[in-house]
């Protein structure tokens, strides 16, 4: 049985799709009168649209090594294991790493990532543990060790990233801290499932004198809807006779703010991971265009950015050298249309910080002949020095 197997405990009974709460959480615990745990909380829209957002973002955008030279960044050999994270399993591709990676972030709170390398000292492979079967012990210096199964392993075998740290070494857990917040939401669609599929409303009641037999009823019934239901009878006065009332019947209010109340539930999802709302298709209203593109922006910068940091930092550990390290490029999500990137190109070439087939090498093309030269602008020089003279 190889190391893999005793870590994983592959001669344990597991149940596949457990929850990647942290240890010692109950998810009996109710909240708003139901049960989270990892399942019905993505079953929440908003939350499994927040996840999904982030994972698939950040997944999806290019990840490069590159060494530090005097101050010039320049690419390195790509690792294997960012495409390859798992050699013997060729359907886990480095997309499915990084996606399952911030998902277990967002959801547990930390990502637990089992490191092998060769004699030579390279990652040959990287898989991302089910929080659940880790524990997490600090020594009273300070050192990590992360128990699974019955193998105590050090940070050498395990990189541990936290979405939120604490003192007790596991990171804040988004769904268990909210589980109130999750649970109210979660509470409010089942409410309303319910109210569409067992509570039909009735439009409004007819009275009348007497006993009628079920035939009377019903035909009374079907003659009442058949002159005053549906839009092309809308309005008609209605004409009763034989001492017959009609009551009426208005929705409850506590029934027509549900809406209201789902629409909050949103909000504060979108709170917690710091989403902005047009992203959860919420439909917020006054948000023009130019101000859904500085809220883009924001949740780069504030929301987005951050979190990469986490994983570049964590991730940092796997690549050999003092002076070497991993970066995602994110000028992947600023390149919105054509117009705008042709025009940053020409400033970059005119200002002589880019030449052509730089600018080409961003596009994916081949370089050509000449193109590694730069340019500068004729009419711009050292301020205080003397104008050139110009050749005869």
């Amino acid at each position: 049985m190889g190391i893999v197997d005793r870590l994983l405990g592959r001669t344990e009974d597991r149940v596949a799709g457990g929850n990647w709460f942290a240890a010692g959480f109950d998810p009996i615990i109710n909240s708003a009168g139901v049960k989270i745990t990892e399942e019905n909380a993505t079953s929440i829209a908003a939350v499994y649209g927040a996840v999904n957002l982030y994972a698939n973002t950040i997944a999806s955008m290019p990840l490069g090594a590159y060494i530090r030279d005097r101050g010039v960044r320049r690419p390195v050999t790509r690792p294997r294991w960012f495409d390859q994270p798992m050699p013997n399993n060729p359907n886990m591709t480095g997309f499915d790493f990084r996606h399952r990676l911030v998902s277990s972030l967002l959801i547990d709170g930390n990502a637990f990532i089992m490191v092998l390398r060769g004699a030579d000292g390279e990652v040959v492979e990287t898989r991302v543990l089910d929080p659940r079967l880790v524990e997490v012990r600090i020594d009273p210096d300070g050192t990590p060790t992360y128990i699974i199964g019955k193998q105590n392993l050090g940070a050498d075998y395990i990189v541990h990233i936290t979405l939120f740290p604490t003192a007790s070494g596991r990171g804040l857990s988004p769904v268990e801290h909210h589980r109130t917040s999750l649970g109210l939401a979660k509470a409010t669609e089942t409410y309303a499932a319910k109210f569409f599929e067992q509570g039909a409303q009735v439009g409004g009641i007819v009275k009348v004198a007497g006993e009628l037999t079920a035939d009377q009823a019903e035909q009374l019934r079907s003659a009442f809807a058949r002159r005053h239901e549906g839009v092309s009878n809308a309005h008609r006065v209605a004409v009763l006779t034989g001492g017959a009332d009609f009551t009426p019947l208005a929705m409850k209010l506590t029934d027509m703010d549900l809406i209201t109340q789902m629409r909050w539930s949103v909000e504060n999802i979108a709170r917690i991971y710091g989403v902005p709302l047009h992203l959860l298709q919420h439909p917020s209203s006054g948000m023009s265009y130019a101000s859904v593109e500085v809220v883009s922006i924001e949740w780069l910068r504030l929301g987005l950015q951050s979190l990469i940091a986490r994983i570049e930092a964590g991730l940092q550990r796997l690549i050999v050298g003092d002076t070497t390290f991993i970066k995602f490029n994110t000028d992947s999500l600023l390149r919105s249309t054509t117009t705008e990137r042709y025009a940053s190109y020409q400033t970059a070439l005119m200002s002589g910080f880019l030449s052509i087939n730089e600018v080409r090498a961003l596009e994916d093309r081949p370089p050509v002949e000449g193109g590694d030269e730069y340019w500068k602008p004729l009419n711009i020089g050292v301020l205080g020095a003397p104008p050139e003279t110009p050749a005869p």
